[in-house]
């Protein structure tokens, strides 16, 4: 194969979204306007600081210097990745999957997976991009003592990651089809989220350098704490991707198929790591890390499963299983907004059961934990437990309320505005109830807890901050109540579940089956 035929089949190969976000960087002024603007900043900043060293002489030595001007650039670098990659990555797909401006990759014969993976490969080229440019400059902060070489490659590559964990959530957030307005929600919810990450890397990356975590590669738990870290940075990464694909894909096919078998391994890989780490680094809250990152996931799950079809067409039918035993279990991974409601329910409830086993059991007989953070961790267990149920019983409510009172006039799909003015009349109903009956008891701080029940902000608050045996009794209470709620509305939607699972059955003739 000459060299022609073999330029000819890689460049067939490559994938044309890359090609063409590629060259809307390089056409881009603002992007290669950033990028010498960050030249520009991290040279001044290191002239300076040389500058600064020089004229306080020679019996002057900083043994932190290097550390602190890494510090620094590491937080231009992953500031400026954050806002910079993300924000592009998801507004460009945002306006291009609007219903106003229709671009022709959306009517083309291009699979879904290959646009979500086409919008990434060309986020993560603009992030080797940027990277590249200050690399260098973090590389040099070695000489000035302070830093190591391991350290300073161990930061960069989990800044990668972090990065480019934030893009694909932005591409995530930029495939929901939407309106003007929900849009700029998501975009402002998404830099909040977005801003929270980079404080929390930031503050990780400070940890790693005071610890000096790279002279420390010889030993077993470095390598369980840093392929811990990458591995649910991966894993939840490839979570955001399976969600695009399946928002992008066509409304007919089985879009929730995916997603949900994904979910299910990630939350047996993760689960393992997060054990085996609290295993051999003796710290429980590592545990109690993964509940809460998957009961946000599962939240989302929640939300995203109510807006979801009632309904198959024949190209979701025809790949139901025909043995009525892999029936149910197909019915729980297979897109409809029954099925998702009840996988989400059950990996929720099976999620805090090995939470509570963890935390009482024997799992971790050997750490030794006080009785003061044994009752914070509870807490804290409780107040996740909390998000969960709160979710759900607004969730489940929107549906009832949909199904019961609203049948024609809302939509499936616009099931998520009713549990968004549920919980805006749970929010704000305690707070007015409480200013016209309990208005003393108010400005004397002894208002009963149960007044602010339906608003989860307050009860969260409540069994965190509040100590003492009633707040322990409240706590208990308020998941009871929570509980309870659920399994009722559970009930009261039961019809609906139940008229799903009988229209989820396979053609009754191979000659249904055939297109």
């Amino acid at each position: 194969m000459n060299a022609a035929k073999l330029r000819d089949k890689m460049d067939d190969l490559l994938n044309p979204i890359v090609v063409k976000e590629l060259r809307q960087v390089v056409r881009s002024r603002v992007i290669m306007a950033a990028l010498i603007l960050f030249l520009i900043v991290q040279l001044a900043i290191l002239l300076f600081n040389l500058s600064v060293d020089e004229r306080r002489g020679v019996d002057y030595t900083s043994l932190h210097a290097g550390r602190h001007i890494f510090t620094v650039f590491q937080g231009i670098l992953l500031g400026t990745c954050m806002l910079l990659v993300p924000t592009y990555a998801g507004i460009r797909l945002s306006s291009e999957h609007s219903e106003t401006n229709v671009d022709l990759l959306f009517i083309s014969t291009l699979r879904p997976l290959h646009i979500i993976a086409g919008k990434m490969q060309a986020s993560v080229v603009l992030m080797l991009l940027i990277f590249s440019a200050c690399a260098p400059f973090m590389t040099f902060t070695y000489l000035m003592r302070g830093i190591d070489i391991p350290s300073i490659v161990l930061i960069l590559a989990l800044d990668f990651l972090v990065v480019l964990f934030g893009t694909q959530a932005a591409i995530f957030l930029g495939s929901i089809p939407a309106n003007l307005g929900l849009r700029l929600f998501l975009g402002v919810s998404g830099l909040v989220a977005l801003f929270f990450v980079f404080l929390g890397a930031m503050a990780s990356s400070i940890g790693v350098l005071e610890l000096g975590l790279g002279s420390r590669m010889d030993t077993s738990e470095f390598w369980l704490a840093v392929g811990g870290v990458a591995i649910v940075l991966v894993a939840s990464i490839g979570q955001f991707f399976t969600w695009s694909v399946s928002i992008v894909s066509s409304p007919s096919a089985n879009r929730a198929f995916p997603s949900r078998l994904y979910f299910l391994g990630f939350w047996l890989v993760t689960g393992v790591v997060a054990f085996v780490l609290t295993d051999r680094i003796h710290e429980i809250g590592l545990f109690l890390s993964w509940t809460f990152l998957v009961t946000l996931m599962l939240c989302l799950q929640v939300v995203v499963s109510i807006n979801e079809r009632q309904q198959w067409g024949m190209r979701v039918l025809r790949m139901v299983p025909r043995n009525r035993v892999l029936r149910p279990v197909a019915f729980l991974f297979y897109s409809g907004s029954a099925g998702g409601i009840l996988f989400a329910t059950g990996m929720i409830a099976l999620t805090f059961a090995l939470t509570y086993l963890a935390l009482n059991g024997n799992e971790f007989s050997s750490l030794s934990i006080s009785p003061y953070r044994l009752d914070m961790y509870r807490r804290e267990i409780a107040a996740f437990g909390l998000i969960a149920l709160y979710t759900l019983v607004y969730c489940l409510m929107a549906v009832w309320v949909r199904n019961v009172l609203f049948p024609k006039l809302v939509k499936t799909s616009h099931t998520w505005v009713v549990s968004l003015l549920l919980f805006g009349i749970g929010f704000s109903l305690p707070l007015m109830l409480v200013f016209m009956f309990q208005n003393e008891d108010w400005r004397m701080g002894q208002v009963d807890p149960w007044w602010y029940i339906s608003n989860p902000v307050w009860t969260i608050y409540e069994i965190t901050e509040r100590g003492g045996s009633n707040a322990d009794d409240f706590r208990v209470g308020s998941l009871v109540f929570l509980s309870a709620m659920t399994f009722l509305l559970l009930m009261a939607n039961m019809p609906w579940i139940v008229r799903q699972v009988r229209r989820f059955r396979p053609p009754l003739t191979p000659l249904a089956e055939t297109p």
